[in-house]
């Protein structure tokens, strides 16, 4: 590794690390200062941290590994131009500015997303969301790796007044330290050895087609969003979709098949979005007319 990666840690003269202050290095990279930057509270210590709100929009710095994949990938993601890209707007300082920086805006995870207007065909719109951005990165070779609720944010009106670029009503991918550019799309490439992950797999396996594990992840994030927001009592539609996506592990060595792709999913939630949402306006049609036979005749 780099002796210039991350993790970034201020220590006391004793030598202990002081986990909540932010390190030096940061406070006085070229970039931060010239936007006026006051990096205050470590998300990730050493790694990632926020702005202070009272001096303007809050934004995420990410201290980039450079080991890693991930300035590459956001690269290639960023210069795409698609509504099926969901990657976050965000900005990748020039290296040659000082090790460089991913600065992304600071957006409502996707639990609180959800919350916003917690009906069916919103919770379900957002996983169509998500399911979309996982096959267009997979039409790209590029696996997440990983993939959860921490990872994903999404934006209101409100934020989207606020950012340059951030869309209204828009479910984005954060985190890309462990994605890989692989060499064969989905239904060709073999299992990998899985690199650390968010989720742990309950099964006792270490190597997986790292498409299929993206498709899994996802449907384990969606089920503990529908645990978070609606506990008990969450939509049996929702639950059974992300069951269905989550499949029946059987350790394939090779191409997985124990799991839809990214694409079948989104096919399926695509009608499935479609059937609430005509059943919706049915309802509501049918409570209007049932008001207006009822109403007394004057």
């Amino acid at each position: 590794m780099s002796s210039g990666n991350p993790p970034w840690l201020e220590r006391d003269e004793n030598g202990e690390i002081m986990i909540l202050e932010v390190p030096a290095r940061l406070k006085s990279h070229p970039e931060i200062i010239r936007r006026g930057f006051e990096p205050l509270i470590p998300i990730k210590i050493g790694v990632v941290y926020v702005t202070l709100a009272e001096k303007g929009p809050e934004y995420f710095i990410k201290i980039l590994d450079t080991d890693t994949e991930e300035a590459t990938i956001f690269q290639q993601l960023s210069r795409l131009v698609d509504h099926r890209n969901h990657i976050i707007p965000g900005e990748l300082t020039s290296p040659e500015l000082g090790h460089p920086l991913l600065i992304t805006p600071s957006l409502a995870t996707l639990t609180a997303f959800i919350r916003m207007k917690k009906t069916l065909p919103r919770t379900l719109s957002t996983f169509l969301q998500l399911m979309e951005g996982i096959e267009f990165m997979h039409s790209l070779q590029i696996a997440h790796m990983d993939i959860c609720p921490g990872n994903l944010v999404a934006s209101d009106v409100h934020m989207s007044r606020i950012y340059p670029n951030v869309e209204p009503d828009k479910v984005y991918f954060i985190d890309f330290g462990s994605s890989l550019q692989l060499p064969l799309g989905p239904g060709s490439q073999h299992a990998i050895t899985l690199p650390p992950s968010q989720f742990g797999l309950a099964y006792d396996i270490t190597r997986f087609d790292p498409y299929s594990w993206d498709v899994y992840c996802a449907a384990v994030a969606m089920e503990q969003a529908l645990e978070t927001c609606y506990g008990n009592d969450s939509p049996l539609i929702a639950r059974l979709y992300a069951d269905w996506v989550k499949g029946k592990e059987r350790g394939c060595a090779t191409v997985c098949h124990c799991r839809p792709t990214a694409r079948r999913a989104r096919q399926l939630l695509t009608g499935l979005l479609w059937g609430v949402r005509v059943w919706e306006r049915v309802k509501n049609a049918l409570c209007n007319l049932k008001e207006l036979l009822l109403a007394p005749v004057s």
